[in-house]
């Protein structure tokens, strides 16, 4: 299989070649009378204004269909293909020269719409074809096909022919294919429609011979028709116009017909009446577009001026004559003022100044400043029309023609009333608050947004002993304790970055070279829409409060170790009251039982029960002793917290209890998340226990003990729960069970002392965890246990 060729071959360039080709040809054979008949030769070359109008439209790339006709078109003719090739190089040549040269010297996307590039498109037009005629015509006499003596005839004839051409046909063709910027009304159509008539009609008769020959100015007549429909219709009715009367008479002569058959040398008097004739519609409607384009960017710009004084809010914009006399007058200068336009227009503008500003002349002086200076502002108050003063600043500014001459002025006045009364409220204001601040005990300083000092009080300057502008800015950071000025430093950074209040102590050095004890407060003050404007601040000295309450401080640590120390005596004495407690209840104990196993035969049944009872007191006791050690050890003794595991501890509890599941049938499930935690073994065991024992112990008669054992991490804590189904805890007392002695009414009546949640209480406490209990009475409970997670 081929590969295909690597590009598109572009069909549509060919086809735009050939169609060009085409029409170019057939231009020229319309155009195909510079043989001389009966002593007359055509003046116009219509297929060179086509080769323009095309290379115009389509570019370079269409040059090769300029040639491709010329070639076709000599060879039609009979002329050798030699000279063919050559007549259709130079035909291709000078269309390229005349773009190139307009391309080059009009700069501009319509080539008639200024008088200025109409003159140049002439100069294209005329100098492309003359250098390119003459290599033309060398040619031919070369070739043989001309004489050298007939060199400067032949040149002529190709350059005129070629120029009016390019005059007569190039504009008619590049018009037409233009946006038209008249528009066309009805009148306008009316009028238009009217003027080809007439001149159709006095073409007819002029260029046909009906109409008797009253000299060579005779064609010219045509001429303020043309002019008149230039004026009137646009550009294209002016390139109409000017090839429908060069056409006549073209026509007219080649037909010895009309003013100019009949002279000795037709074609010069015939190509300068057709480049009169087309130059004048050129020019005319260039003239009328640029008057029109003109009038079009003055409209424009007095509407955006108009539009810009009548939506400047508080700008009043308005125009002076040169002699200071009001010329225009704006709506928001009459809202301003107080003036209607029929009121001051024509009125001097000093009528708005203050009857002392007009004994000072300074109006005058304000004007003369704009004529010497061309501009001058100004600030100051003015009088309105019900004699209110308002102020206002503005400027005035010198309007000059072409020429240098004055014409007038522009007046631009801004109402700055509330803003000067605002800035002397403001200076009314300060001047308060510097009062206030001067009057204060404390040290006064206020702050701009970003943090940068720009006030101290005087009393903050008599302090410090340092002038007040060397501590603006961040200066007064130096006079903070070094041991205190990073941290002071930080703290206001934040304050000024979050916009917060600053509270903050340090110390701060005096002019005697002392530090003391300041407490500095700094708030920030907004605007309406919330935006931090400035920084109000007071330093109070807390000097001597700081001294005092560092007194009161030692004095409590020293109390407090003393009461640690005598805590810890009655703790060791306690722990030994308890001690010596239980030798008297073990006595007793050992006693009932020797008594009840060695002496059983001779005592009663009542006997026997009292000996029941005090060995179960004395049990209870001993028991008693025993929790009460536990809790108290509880608070002194040192812990250790290190990781560990829920799952193993559970486990331990679990087996150390195993026993007494089994007697109570209970049934015991578990949850899916174990999390380490941060403990001491023992006393988890011990809370764990606990928990247990009471979900076994605290059940309803003739149900069987159900546990959920629990936990769960969250946010880097741990809870360990274990959810029963006893006889439950009343709302009102789930916060006493974890108190020391409370044991609360049941129908269970299980023996205790009222001190194991308190004991556990205690020992969540030493691991640094929290305990609680949610239950729901006849329904069961969940203890539960936080700790932190590992």
């Amino acid at each position: 299989m081929k590969a295909g060729l690597p590009f598109t071959f572009p069909w549509k360039w060919l086809a735009q070649l050939a169609g060009f080709a085409g029409l170019f040809f057939a231009l020229a054979r319309f155009g195909n009378i510079a043989a001389v008949a009966a002593g007359n030769v055509a003046a116009m070359w219509p297929a060179a204004g086509l080769a323009v109008a095309g290379l115009w439209w389509g570019g370079y790339r269409l040059a090769p269909a300029i040639a491709l006709g010329a070639f076709v078109f000599a060879w039609q003719n009979g002329v050798p293909a030699p000279v063919g090739a050559a007549a259709a190089f130079t035909s291709m040549l000078g269309p390229i020269v005349a773009l190139f040269l307009m391309r080059r010297y009009i700069d501009a996307p319509r080539l008639f719409d200024r008088v200025g590039d109409v003159f140049l498109f002439f100069l294209c037009a005329a100098v492309a074809p003359a250098l390119v005629d003459a290599l033309g015509v060398a040619s031919l006499c070369f070739s043989g096909v001309g004489k050298w003596d007939d060199f400067r005839g032949l040149w002529l004839l190709s350059w005129v022919g070629d120029l009016m051409g390019t005059l007569i046909a190039a504009p008619a063709l590049l018009v037409w294919t233009w946006p038209e910027r008249l528009p066309w009304t009805a009148r306008v159509r009316v009028e238009a429609a009217g003027g080809f008539a007439l001149l159709t009609i006095c073409s007819a008769l002029i260029f046909t011979g009906k109409l008797a020959s009253i000299g060579v100015g005779f064609p010219f007549l045509v001429l303020p028709i043309v002019v008149w429909i230039a004026l009137r219709s646009g550009q294209r009715a002016a390139v109409s116009a000017t090839l429908l009367v060069c056409a006549f008479a073209d026509w007219g002569t080649l037909h010895g017909m009309g003013p100019f058959a009949e002279l000795d040398m037709p074609l010069p008097v015939l190509a300068l009446f057709m480049g009169v004739m087309a130059m004048t519609g050129l020019v005319l409607a260039a003239s009328v577009t640029e008057r029109k384009r003109a009038d079009e960017a003055l409209r424009k710009s007095e509407t955006r001026f108009r539009t810009l004084a009548e939506s400047a809010k508080g700008y009043a914009i308005y125009m002076l004559d040169a002699e200071g006399r009001i010329a225009t007058w704006s709506a928001e200068a009459e809202r301003i003022k107080g003036y209607r336009s029929e009121e001051i227009v024509g009125k001097p503008f000093r009528i708005f100044f203050t009857p002392e500003d007009v004994g000072r002349g300074v109006p005058e002086q304000v004007l003369r400043t704009a004529r010497e200076k061309g501009r001058a502002r100004y600030e100051g108050w003015r009088v309105r029309k019900d004699g209110a003063r308002f102020c206002v600043e503005g400027a005035i500014t010198a309007i000059r023609d072409e020429s240098g001459a004055l014409t007038g002025f522009s007046k631009v006045a801004h109402d700055v009333t509330d803003r000067k009364r605002a800035d002397e409220a403001l200076r009314e204001s300060e001047a308060r608050f510097r009062t206030l601040a001067e009057g204060l005990p404390q040290l006064v300083w206020t702050c701009l947004p970003d943090g940068r000092c720009d006030y101290l009080s005087p009393q903050w300057v008599r302090y410090t002993g340092i002038p007040e502008e060397r501590q603006l800015g961040f200066g007064w950071l130096e006079q903070i304790d070094p041991a205190d000025r990073e941290g002071a430093a930080t703290a206001w950074k934040r304050a000024v970055e979050t916009q917060t209040t600053l509270d903050l102590e340090y110390r701060l050095r005096g002019a005697d070279g002392a530090h003391r004890w300041f407490k500095a407060r700094g708030v920030p003050l907004r605007d309406a829409e919330g935006r931090v404007v400035k920084w109000l601040g007071t330093n109070t000295d807390i000097d001597d409060q700081k001294r005092v309450s560092e007194m009161l401080e030692a004095k409590v640590r020293e109390r407090t170790t003393q009461l640690q120390a005598s805590l810890s005596s009655v703790e060791e004495l306690l722990y030994t009251i308890a001690h010596d407690l239980r030798a008297p209840n073990r006595h007793m104990q050992s006693f009932a039982q020797l008594l009840q196993l060695e002496h059983a035969d001779r005592l009663d049944d009542k006997a026997r029960d009292y000996l029941s009872r005090i060995s179960a007191a004395a049990a209870r006791n001993d028991e008693l002793i025993r929790d009460l050690l536990e809790y108290g050890r509880l608070s002194h003794e040192a812990v250790s917290l290190a990781p560990v595991d829920l799952r193993r501890t559970v486990q331990a509890v679990l087996q150390a209890v195993a026993g007494e599941i089994q007697n109570r049938h209970a049934r015991v499930q578990f949850g899916q998340e174990w999390p380490r935690v941060v403990a001491n073994e023992r006393l988890l065991e011990q809370i764990l226990t606990n928990f247990v024992t009471n979900a076994l112990t605290y059940v309803p008669p003739g149900r069987e003990p159900e546990m959920l054992i629990s936990a769960e991490s969250e946010g880097g804590k741990a809870v360990l729960r274990v959810q029963d189904n006893g006889i439950g805890i009343p709302p009102e007392q789930i916060d006493r069970v974890f108190e020391p002695f409370i044991r609360l009414p049941n129908e269970t009546h299980a023996p205790g002392t009222g001190m194991g949640l308190a004991i556990v209480k205690k020992a969540a406490e030493r691991l640094n965890g929290a305990v609680g209990a949610d239950s729901t009475l006849g329904k069961g409970s969940c203890f539960w246990l936080e700790l932190q997670a590992a």
